[in-house]
């Protein structure tokens, strides 16, 4: 039994870990990123391509329907989860029919397309993103697995160290769409104010901006114009701006009023310098620093194994001074919540070894019962690696459901050798009559608990893959401990009593 429970070790490093099992929401998502600059017309007609190829390869008994949105979205919450950054970009969302009315799942359906539509136009990107809500949350508002977070001011610097970190994780095996949320060479304008002389007119850097912000796109997102009828009382929001032919150039630009503190007009060209420059689209900050992140999916390889090799490579960076690298998103929620697992079987250990001591106002019988908890995991990881199911939190929880399991089989053995020890029984008749008795009452419930778990194991319903971890982990573990429970325990219980002999009681 020791060399069996070694031996199943070797078999770990085969299995590889992940955070949560990916469930299959019946859709996939693909952004599409032309150069900074592009028009919007000219990224409708990529989309439509997009659809076309989709709706080609895609047979119509899987695809329900395909939803695309091209350019920024200001206003609604629809916003909040739109990937688009500009007229040149869009999302495509592809809705696919219920699992169980296909025989592939999403990842399948993504992984064939992905090969056909990248190829669609040089120079453009596009980016695929499994599931849709649910994956978003256990991603922690990432749509991808894998989130590297790169913390740095200089911009100049972070496009190195962007570059060096991509390279990275494209020569990382089992890495795709591989994607940095930082876009450069995007066209601005900046505004250098001359803070003396603004200070003196009474004028802020706020001011400035929020003036430049309103005579260009006016004031109807922030402060409008609210103008109720004196007839009917209804209000109505005002929004002004100037006209094009007023905010088309930079000497347009730079005649825009401001307003000094005693309610003068002064042009901008008097208090700010204006500039053509290029920039990033936008600047993400996370812990009042920018960051920037470059996410990616996993493909048929272990998030765990992913992670190791990622912070092997990142490790032997040098990085500029004031920059830093971390995993974030799922690799560091995984590493969080096995450590808290870890801590929660230790626990429970803890815990069943003190309420058998009460119960049994003994020390060795809860002992020689916890020999039984170690038999458990050859079971556990020979079924994990024969189904081709990582180490997740789903399967760490049916770990832990297990331990109880198992150990109620020894309670049963130990209790009842007992009483035959107190009946005058010798040891070695005890022990092997309590195990002979109780082979029918631990069958019955181990056959029991793996049976009602069976259908849950084999993953059967719409999104049975997510718990289906759980089941395969108490399947196993208790299926090969309770044939090894019944010698093991029974051979500890005489090993101890011969070795260190007590005195029970002898019934009258």
């Amino acid at each position: 039994m020791l060399l069996l429970f070694v031996g199943s070790l070797t078999l770990v490093p085969l299995i590889g870990t992940e955070f949560l099992p990916v469930s299959d929401e019946s859709q996939f998502r693909i952004v599409l990123r032309a150069p900074v600059g592009q028009r919007v017309e000219k990224t409708e007609q990529q989309v439509s391509e997009v659809e076309r190829v989709l709706q080609a390869n895609i047979p119509a008994a899987e695809l329900e329907k395909i939803v695309s949105s091209t350019g920024v979205l200001s206003q609604g919450r629809s916003s909040l989860f739109n990937p688009n950054t500009g007229p040149h970009t869009s999302s495509i969302q592809v809705y696919l029919v219920s699992p169980d009315k296909r025989n592939r799942t999403q990842v399948e359906i993504m992984n064939e397309m992905r090969p056909k539509i990248v190829k669609l136009f040089p120079g453009v990107s596009m980016y695929f993103d499994p599931g849709g809500l649910v994956k978003r949350v256990t991603s922690f508002g990432s749509q991808k697995a894998v989130d590297v977070e790169i913390y740095g001011y200089d911009f100049d610097n972070a496009r190195d160290v962007i570059a060096r970190v991509k390279e990275i994780m494209e020569q990382t095996p089992g890495l795709a769409d591989i994607e940095p949320s930082r876009e450069e060479n995007y066209p601005e304008v900046n505004v250098t104010v001359d803070r003396e002389k603004a200070a003196l007119l009474g004028i802020s850097e706020a001011d400035v901006a929020n003036t430049v912000l309103f005579s260009l796109n006016g004031n109807g997102q922030t402060e409008p114009i609210i103008y109720t009828d004196p007839q009917s009382g209804n209000e109505y929001f005002i929004s002004a701006w100037l006209a094009e032919e007023h905010r088309g150039s930079l000497t347009d630009l730079e005649n825009v009023l401001l307003t000094t503190k005693v309610g003068e007009p002064v042009l901008l060209k008097n208090v700010a310098s204006l500039k053509l420059n290029a920039g990033p689209v936008k600047v993400d900050r996370k812990y009042f620093q920018r960051v920037v992140h470059i996410t990616a999916n996993p493909i048929n390889r272990p998030l765990g194994d992913i992670a190791d090799e990622l912070e092997s490579a990142f490790a032997t960076l040098q990085l500029p001074a004031g920059f830093s690298i971390k995993l974030a998103g799922q690799i560091q929620q995984q590493r969080d919540t096995f450590q808290g697992l870890q801590f929660a079987i230790i626990l429970a250990l803890l815990l069943v070894y003190m309420v058998m001591a009460a119960q049994f106002k003994s020390l060795i019988d809860p002992f020689i019962i916890m020999f039984s908890v170690p038999m458990g995991f050859p079971g556990v990881i020979l079924i994990l690696f024969l189904t081709d199911t990582t180490l997740s939190t789903t399967s760490m929880m049916g770990i832990i459901m297990m331990f109880g399991i198992v150990v109620s089989n020894g309670v049963l053995l130990v209790d009842y050798t007992n009483v035959l020890r107190r009946r005058g029984e010798s040891l070695h008749r005890a022990v092997v009559t309590a195990a002979r008795t109780r082979l029918r009452p631990i069958l019955m419930t181990s056959l029991a608990t793996v049976f009602g778990l069976l259908p849950m194991a084999i993953g059967l319903g719409t999104g049975g893959e997510t718990n289906a971890p759980l089941a395969r982990a108490v399947v196993g573990g208790l299926s090969v401990s309770t044939l090894l429970t019944l010698f093991l325990v029974p051979t500890m219980y005489a090993i101890l009593e011969e070795r260190f002999p007590r005195r029970l009681d002898l019934e009258v």
